[in-house]
């Protein structure tokens, strides 16, 4: 049995109008919908989303919205950067049926393309603000010409004839999404970055550079010296937060969640087109898609404690299977520049995931080679790839930029690749990256259940049934791929689950492939709800009830459980920094902990060091005795080495006067230590 009415043809392309199908019931659920008033049937979605999040509010403590001035004024400069980037191109890029949806590809193009714009101009060493004056005027100019050409009509499904069932309702349902990840932010009173993952300090501490200094720079004069070693294929996206940061006049700390829920929000439409075009899924179930798979509360973990890098390695992937596809099946110019566009970003901002778009496309991109060589065509995907005639104006500066950043970016991802073909074998050891503060993680969490219980372990064992259901249920040219992607990358997660110290592979492998396999869950329960069978109808809209109850419940677990990183007191060292005499030393006794490496962070204008610092992956002051003032938790014992009282004290934190004859040299140092010298996996 094929989806429910409202999809494409199982035999369509991307590129193809939708085949007229019979309806799967007389009266089902997806013909209810189709005859509703789409103002009403938006207006209802979203007050059934909005309930949600005000639940999901409710129950994790927030009072208030004073966080929301703020965050409005980021989320506003990072839809404008990114809206006035993707206008034209997606103008000019997405043809055919996707073209229905056009709209909702402008800001996923905007992110991807100003993200490489501004890393290409940066690694020439052109100033943030310069390049940025020079994106946006590029992107005006292009947004000014595309309005005065015409773009093709494009056949639109019967469903979706409004363009607030089309646009504006996925549109609606991703920003509520995004809203949901910022309730710490909420908790918290003011945005911030959130969660327990160290990584952030290296995040906003790039951007922080980024804004001051080309990528390559080394500044001991900034909280983060230069740009971790084993991130340099990653520039773009520090210069997405540090462009963001600037346009809105907010230090990327209070950016950064903001613009996490924007990512998210954009992974949201990036599902809801891979479930809409690929898995040829009606519009109501997209929908359904587009609000609950980026709450699957291992994709609210990722975005929240917060795992930037793999957030941006999210956002790309769906855009990468769905524009590869699109190439692959129908390859022109403007396809193989679309899936350019989120590719090199997607494999930029996390090489990790390349394992997920080569099985699909590469099984995909078999089969059609296979039934064209026997139709006697060839594929086309090298002809199509000739590029167009244009004046030479236009060739030079696009090369003078594309090149050094294909140079830099690509050595970048190289040496990641590298490293992670290396730890693939059974007789490496993965000890360096055990994640002290990383288990296992429970499968359930993967899955949409919200803990780990039997319970939960029954109900993921009910979603992966349902997940090999839906499977089957796929059209013949898309099931294949499909398949192929889902069961080697959970052969991977397998693998690195069965090894030592695979913890922190087995996360990432297992947090990309999570939401599709509740995609492939909810396509079941759709084709369940959409047959003329009463027991069958009951049974998949008790799903996706049950769904929609479930998946929220999951996320709300995850929100409940995570507060500030950069909470009010370590804010107020900050205050501290600027307060302390110039020249001044500070020792940080603080235990090795995030909490020490953001004292470290906010004593930028000072000299530091540490009487036990924390290394490893983080950047650190040199380990040190001696030094003027000395900074410790409030929970700890008085220093031995503090003089008279308190200077300064919060609720965790003080700061003291260091004994002046404190024995030895005084080793402190305004640049950091970094024990890493060579690239790694992260």
């Amino acid at each position: 049995m094929s989806l429910p009415a409202g999809g494409l043809a199982p035999d369509a392309t991307i590129d193809e109008a939708p085949a007229p199908r019979a309806r799967a019931a007389a009266g089902g659920p997806p013909v209810a919908l189709e005859r509703a008033d789409p103002r009403l049937l938006t207006l209802a979605a979203v007050a059934a989303a909005g309930l949600v999040g005000l639940a999901l509010a409710l129950g994790a403590g927030v009072v208030g919205l004073a966080a929301l001035p703020a965050i409005l004024r980021v989320g506003g400069a990072a839809v404008v950067l990114f809206g006035l980037c993707g206008y034209a191109p997606a103008r000019a890029l997405v043809r055919g049926q996707l073209g229905a949806h056009r709209a909702l590809l402008v800001l996923p193009l905007g992110a991807a393309l100003s993200s490489l714009a501004l890393a290409g101009l940066g690694i020439l060493h052109v100033p943030l603000k310069v390049s940025l004056a020079i994106v946006i005027a590029v992107a005006t100019l292009g947004a000014g010409l595309s309005l005065r050409r015409t773009v093709p009509p494009t056949a639109i499904a019967a469903g979706e004839r409004s363009s607030l069932i089309r646009i504006a309702l996925p549109l609606m349902l991703a920003a509520i999404v995004g809203l949901i990840s910022l309730l710490p932010s909420f908790r918290a009173g003011f945005p911030t970055v959130p969660g327990q993952n160290g990584d952030a300090i290296l995040v906003v501490g790039s951007a922080v550079l980024l804004e001051h200094a080309p990528p390559t720079a080394t500044r001991p004069d900034l909280p983060i010296n230069h740009v971790p070693l084993e991130w340099r294929s990653k520039y773009p996206i520090y210069y997405a937060l540090a462009a963001v940061s600037t346009l809105a006049g907010v230090d990327p700390i209070r950016a950064f969640a903001t613009l996490s829920a924007v990512m998210l929000a954009l992974s949201a439409l990036g599902l809801f087109l891979f479930a809409r075009y690929l898995m040829r899924a009606p519009p109501w179930l997209a929908l359904l898609a587009v609000f609950l798979l980026p709450l699957d509360r291992i994709v609210v973990y990722v975005t929240i404690h917060p795992f930037y890098n793999e957030l941006w390695g999210q956002f790309a992937l769906p855009l990468m299977l769905l524009s590869g596809w699109r190439y692959l099946t129908s390859p022109d110019r403007r396809g193989a520049v679309l899936f350019a566009s989120f590719t090199v970003l997607g494999l930029l901002a996390y090489p990790l995931l390349l394992p997920f778009p080569a099985v699909f496309l590469v099984v995909h991109a078999v089969d059609l080679w296979r039934k064209r060589r026997a139709a006697g065509r060839r594929p086309g995907w090298i002809s199509a790839l000739a590029l167009p005639t244009l004046p030479r104006w236009v060739w030079v500066p696009a090369i003078a930029v594309a090149v050094p950043a294909a140079l830099v970016l690509g050595r970048g991802f190289l040496e990641k690749t590298g490293s992670a073909l290396a730890v693939l074998a059974p007789w490496t050891s993965l000890a360096g990256w055990a994640g002290g503060q990383l288990p296992y993680l429970p499968l359930p969490h993967f899955l949409g259940m919200p803990g780990s219980n039997l319970a939960d372990y029954l109900g993921a064992g009910a979603v992966a049934l349902l997940a090999w259901r839906g499977l089957i249920r796929l059209p013949a040219d898309v099931r294949r791929p499909v398949a192929a992607m889902v069961a080697v990358t959970a052969l991977i997660g397998l693998y690195f689950r069965l090894r030592p110290d695979g913890q922190l592979f087995y996360f990432k492998d297992l947090a990309f492939l999570g939401p599709y396999v509740l995609l492939l869950a909810l396509v079941e329960l759709a084709a369940l709800a959409a047959v003329p069978r009463l027991r069958s109808a009951a049974l998949g809209l008790a799903g996706c009830t049950a769904a929609l109850v479930i998946v929220p419940l999951s996320a709300a677990r995850e929100i409940d459980v995570t507060y500030p990183q950069v909470n009010p007191w370590v804010l107020q060292i900050r205050a501290w920094d600027h307060e302390l005499p110039r020249g001044a030393s500070v020792r940080i006794d603080v235990r090795p902990s995030g909490w020490q490496l953001w004292a470290a962070y906010m004593l930028v204008d000072h000299r530091r060091s540490a009487l036990n610092p924390m290394g490893g992956l983080f950047p650190h002051p040199p380990q040190g005795r001696k030094a003027d003032y000395v900074i410790s938790e409030t929970s700890q014992p008085r220093p031995a080495d503090a003089l008279g009282a308190p200077l300064a004290r919060n609720l965790q934190f003080t700061l003291w006067r260091m004994n002046p004859r404190v024995p030895g040299p005084d080793v402190s140092s305004r640049g950091l230590v970094d024990d890493v010298t060579h690239i790694s996996i992260g």
